[in-house]
């Protein structure tokens, strides 16, 4: 549906993009995930078509693709109801798409947007966005200063999206929102995207374990010698690679040889924001 390559973007003398390129597939809803200052309004600007890029391609698929954006701080008439702002939007004198529209995101028409809470504002700025039924639409922190019950209406309307088809590029710094929602991520970071995952793979990730003992760790050796890797997290907790079957019963066996009674042993999922910390700080 879309496809970003090399798209470097520079205001006076400061380098914000350096060469960005990811895919987005019809029906996916793609994370962007980036420091503050990393450039991703700078990408859904130059995506959207407000702002032009220095030079890069962007193609889409088909050519005539229509695009939604909801920006970080849209501007919303507020002295008009919703039904009165999405009928501006709109220019057709039709309220069935309007009505269409409400439906999907939970909103009264008759309601003021000055008297919105902060969530139902995201909602109707995301309703503004799909008038134009687009095919594609950019999200730029759609949940951001939301209570819990705000970001859990804004995800299951993004579910709704979805279900229908819609292809989405999200940005937004509450990981854990896009751990629910999001079918991969890139991790954008000194102008680029450093890295790239599919959620489904994260959920199945995980090769190592972590082995809490009664007393301080002091058996590194005896590990070292069956080929296991250790990592000290504090003189007590320890991190075991057992990346393979054989790896894991040699780690069993030597914590049956040690006299150091074990607390707790689980295994290391990996998340959104180990793999943040990691690319990104």
């Amino acid at each position: 549906m879309l496809e970003v390559k090399d798209i470097y973007k520079s205001y006076d003398n400061l380098s914000v993009l350096k060469g960005v390129s990811l895919i987005l597939k019809p029906g996916e809803i793609y994370g962007l995930i980036g420091k503050n200052g990393a450039g991703k309004t700078t990408l859904l600007n130059i995506l959207s078509g407000l702002l032009k890029k220095d030079s890069g391609e962007v193609r889409y698929s088909p050519d005539d693709i229509k695009t939604g954006y909801l920006p970080d701080n849209p501007g919303l008439f507020e002295y008009l109801t919703a039904a009165e702002y999405l009928d501006f939007l709109l220019r057709d004198g039709d309220p069935q798409r309007r009505n269409e529209l409400l439906k999907l995101v939970d909103i009264s028409g008759n309601v003021k947007i000055s008297k919105m809470s902060r969530g139902m504002k995201q909602r109707i700025g995301i309703a503004a966005a799909l008038t134009d039924d687009p095919d594609m639409i950019l999200l730029d922190e759609p949940t951001s200063a939301l209570d819990p019950q705000g970001r859990m209406e804004v995800m299951k309307l993004l579910s709704a999206l979805k279900a229908s088809g819609k292809s989405v590029i999200l940005s937004t710094h509450i990981l854990a929102d896009m751990e629910k929602i999001c079918d991969r991520v890139g991790f954008l970071s000194e102008g680029i995207i450093k890295k790239e995952v599919s959620l489904s793979e994260i959920s199945g990730s995980g090769h190592n374990m972590i082995v809490s003992f009664t007393d301080p760790f002091t058996e590194k050796e005896l590990f070292d010698r069956e080929g296991l890797n250790t990592e000290m997290i504090t003189d007590k907790v320890v991190r075991v690679g057992a990346d393979d079957p054989d790896k894991l019963r040699k780690m069993f066996s030597c914590l049956s040889d040690i006299q150091n009674p074990v607390n707790s042993l689980y295994k290391e999922t990996a998340t959104l924001d180990a793999l943040f910390k990691e690319v990104c700080l």
